[in-house]
């Protein structure tokens, strides 16, 4: 196991300690009542379904038979819960929960959501959101749901961060000054104020942006590609690939003749996809405002009807 997925680990096992904490006291409310928590989902999950057998609870809650056979028997006798012959299957029984059942339900939902509302309580509204989102993000990443990559096009807001993204990553990976940050924001702003045949395109995973690409219009037939960056833990999960696609196809839909864009010498992979797309490299020069002997690239495609 190498350094950085150790210290994944680590931090996952740190995160599972205080979140389990966490949910010891929201839970404490159910626990203070007659039924265990395991009790409550088994309820939770009766009440969502019209109907199910003993063998659906186990699998679904991944519970132990013997001890789930306790738990209907005592749900049984307090009429929580009745049993009839499925109709499918003659050696089988469905499970259906009875009013009184869902009455001790709503109890416990009432009480388990009384106790998140306190908890939600003492964090402010921005933190309330951003708790949720990454709860709902922890969910798909983990179940494999809703992890594909998506594209969307520019929202108010999107241009302030491809400014910091651009300062703060071309710092860290090129040493790139602040002067290069205000290269970029700059050009933003002129997009801004004459948007007509341009766009900008998000990349998100789970609700985050995970890279950006723009299409500034020169003339009516030509086109310069601008602010393509992607996070470094994206690269080379498609991301790029995506925000390509979708904005050589905005080119062709504007029937640009010529695409162009300008990056630096060193950015192989970015220059091989370039090339994928039919761009080649049509001039270098030397350009020591961001950096001392950068040698800037411009690449061009020609577009075909």
């Amino acid at each position: 196991m190498n350094d950085r997925t150790q210290a994944q680990v680590n931090e996952i096992r740190k995160f599972n300690r205080f979140y389990t904490n966490i949910i010891g006291l929201v839970n404490q409310t159910i626990l203070e009542s007659p039924y265990s928590l395991a009790e409550a989902r088994v309820l939770v999950e009766m009440d969502n379904a019209a109907a199910c057998t003993a063998s659906d609870l186990t699998e679904l809650l991944q519970i132990d038979p013997g001890y789930l056979s306790r738990i209907l028997r005592r749900f049984k006798k307090e009429g929580l819960i009745e049993t009839n012959k499925s109709l499918t299957d003659r050696r089988s029984q469905n499970l259906v929960i009875t009013d009184k059942g869902r009455e001790i339900y709503r109890r416990l939902a009432e009480s388990s959501s009384l106790q998140l509302i306190h908890l939600l309580e003492q964090i402010p509204q921005g933190g309330q959101k951003q708790l949720v989102d990454h709860m709902t993000a922890i969910q798909a990443l983990l179940s494999g749901n809703n992890t594909t990559i998506t594209i969307r096009e520019y929202k108010p807001g999107d241009c302030g961060y491809i400014a910091y993204r651009h300062g703060v990553l071309y710092a860290q990976e090129h040493g790139f000054d602040q002067i290069f940050e205000k290269y970029v924001l700059q050009s933003l702003l002129a997009y801004l104020e004459n948007p007509a045949g341009g766009k900008i395109l998000i990349a998100e995973y789970c609700g985050t942006i995970v890279g950006f690409i723009g299409i500034v219009q020169i003339s009516k037939t030509s086109a310069q590609l601008r602010w393509f960056l992607i996070e470094p833990e994206f690269r080379g999960a498609g991301a790029g690939r995506k925000l390509m696609a979708a904005a050589m196809e905005y080119c062709h839909q504007q029937k640009y003749n010529n695409v162009f864009l300008w990056t630096f010498k060193g950015l192989d992979a970015a220059c091989h996809l370039y090339e994928q797309y039919g761009f080649t490299l049509t001039e270098e020069k030397e350009n020591n405002t961001w950096k001392k002997q950068l040698l800037e690239q411009r690449w061009d495609v020609t577009l075909s009807d």
